[in-house]
């Protein structure tokens, strides 16, 4: 009877066909297909870029006439001074943002990236009114420490751009902040150059206003003043929060009685469990690519690296029995077992922060800060000060035109050259090749002298414009930077922080920088050492350091790449 009826099952049992007994074990179109990039989300990278373009317009529009502002003090008259009182400002600044940007980064890890980017700008924009209303040296000074003092954006935006990207697509997404930064250093130096004295300049518009009369630079502030606070507010209803709130919360208390676990907190571990054996399976078939079994060693890392608790396939029986895992291990152990996940979840220790390759990568990065806030002051030191003791002598529309040509420059290097380079050569190399570029862009200072005295207006321009483009190129560097800092994190969770020490590192030098490049150009004006251009020689071997550097830095994907699956399933758990 048994025989009999095994018989007919295989009778009526559907018979496959030709094409299916000749199909591979394996479907090929189950394979992995080639790595893509990730879509970048679009809207939050426009706030965050419209957040971070106002404040290089805020920053930059008193470059063309600061080192008039401080003739019109009267704090001095002798142009050969004029470099410290404006190399003094600016430090000032750059000192006061060192002061203060890890505490502002360390409480957008408590608090949320928003809430500390709102505040920034807010104070940016004051900070910049006040300068414009300013007719004291000491005026000057305290509004441009108010807005170093507030300003911890830098650090937080870069936070919020590493927490919405991954490794795919974070080459384009970090091009965007200085192609921000970028558009606002073409806008911020025009503003300042040209609508600077508008009772003057434009006399048929301003000329019957006393009050521009009486304040030279308040139009051009009060209109750059606009920029970030549009940012604020358009960051206020518009920017998502990207620090979750198992990340600030504190570990709850262990609870007394807890046997039931409702069925919203029950969807998300379903959901986990189906998203933990998809991702499996993922890996799984990207790492066997034929229809033949895989070595068991393979086989054994696959199933390591997913806790032991899959071989990589996916089917329906095992998401049932995962979600019903879940849901059991729910229900039976409570609110004590979320404590402990939440507790295990724990923003590491600060000193866990600094691995050697975060060290590598700081010290990269203060190198170029160094150097490029001693070029920016060396640069409108050296346009403003007459031909007779080595400057260029141009006018403020003169250093704002040049500021905008340089910015113009970059936005054109961000968009086109950057991304293709940083995919092409990857992150440590076009960092290093960049910052061999430093060295060669000091050597065009004592050229543009020579032609100014030599060659005349023509000559100097025409090295200008070749310095200005070198210059913007190499200020790629700051995009690499930007992707090697966060790549370099040990941990998501000390993100904030690690971008707050590297902006504090960089407001460090920044505060170095600019008063002792101005007093070296100073003294080896006023003492005639190697014609004037002194500076130059110690700025050109300092970028060599700098270059240097960069040989210490790790090429590889994110130190924190091994939690992100983790991260992803400890925000819905």
């Amino acid at each position: 009877m048994s025989s009999w009826l095994r018989r007919r099952s295989r009778a009526e049992s559907p018979r496959p066909d030709a094409d299916d007994e000749r199909a591979p074990l394996l479907d090929r179109s189950a394979e992995a297909p080639l790595p893509r990039a990730t879509p970048l989300p679009i809207k939050q990278v426009a706030v965050l870029c419209l957040m971070r373009f106002g404040e290089p317009i805020a920053f930059s529009l008193i470059f063309p006439f600061v080192a008039q502002a401080v003739v019109d003090t009267g704090i001095t008259n002798d142009p050969r001074k004029i470099g410290y009182y404006a190399g003094i400002i600016e430090s000032l600044f750059a000192f006061t943002t060192f002061s203060t940007v890890l505490a502002w980064g360390r409480l957008s890890d408590r608090i949320g990236r928003k809430p500390v980017l709102i505040i920034g700008l807010t104070g940016v924009t004051l900070s910049i009114v006040s300068f414009g209303l300013s007719k004291s040296f000491a005026g000057l000074v305290v509004s441009r420490c108010m807005g170093g003092a507030l300003n911890g954006n830098v650090a937080v935006i870069k936070s919020v751009l590493g927490e919405i990207t991954d490794e795919s697509n974070q080459g384009r997404a970090f091009s965007f902040l200085p192609l921000a930064w970028s558009l606002g250093s073409v806008i911020g130096p025009l503003l300042g150059g040209y609508l600077s004295h508008p009772a003057d300049n434009f006399p048929a518009l301003f000329g019957g206003s006393a009050f521009l009369r009486a304040n030279p630079y308040a139009l051009p502030c009060f209109i750059g003043a606009l920029f970030p606070f549009l940012g604020a507010v358009v960051g206020f209803f518009f920017l998502d929060e990207t620090l979750s709130p198992s990340s600030t919360a504190p570990a709850p208390a262990k609870a007394a009685t807890a046997t039931v676990v409702p069925v919203s907190a029950a969807e998300p571990d379903l959901d986990r469990a189906r998203r933990k054996s998809t991702s499996r399976h993922g890996r799984f078939v990207a790492a066997t690519s034929t229809t033949l079994p895989a070595p068991h060693e393979q086989q054994r890392r696959l199933e390591e690296a997913d806790d032991g608790t899959d071989s990589g396939y996916s089917t329906p029986a095992r998401e049932a029995s995962a979600a019903r895992a879940a849901a059991g291990a729910g229900a039976g152990e409570g609110a004590e077992e979320l404590g402990a996940a939440r507790r295990s979840r724990s923003a590491p220790g600060f000193k866990e922060l600094f691995t050697r390759r975060v060290c590598a990568a700081l010290v990269t990065y203060s190198m170029l800060a160094l150097e490029t806030v001693a070029l920016d002051a060396l640069l409108i030191l050296f346009c403003y000060s007459p031909v007779s003791i080595g400057g260029l002598g141009f006018h403020e529309a003169d250093i704002g035109t040049a500021l905008a040509l340089s910015g113009l420059s970059a936005v054109g290097f961000q968009v086109i050259a950057f991304p293709p380079l940083q995919r092409r050569a990857g992150t440590v190399p076009l960092y290093r090749a960049l910052m061999s570029l430093w060295p060669v862009v000091f050597t065009l200072f004592p050229v543009m002298g020579w032609c100014a005295r030599q060659r005349g207006r023509s000559a100097v321009w025409a090295v200008m414009v070749v310095f200005l483009g070198l210059k913007s190129f190499a200020n790629m560097a700051y995009a690499t930077n930007m992707i090697t800092i966060t790549d370099s994190a040990p941990s998501k969770r000390l993100l904030g922080t690690l971008n707050g020490v590297a902006q504090m590192c960089s407001s460090l030098m920044r505060s170095i920088g600019p008063a002792s490049a101005s007093a070296l150009f100073a003294l080896g004006v006023s003492h005639d050492l190697l014609g004037g251009q002194f500076v130059f020689l110690v700025m050109v071997l300092l970028s060599v350091g700098g270059a240097l550097s960069t040989l210490a830095l790790h090429e590889g994907g994110r130190a924190s790449a091994g939690e992100d699956e983790g991260e992803a399933d400890g925000s819905r758990g």
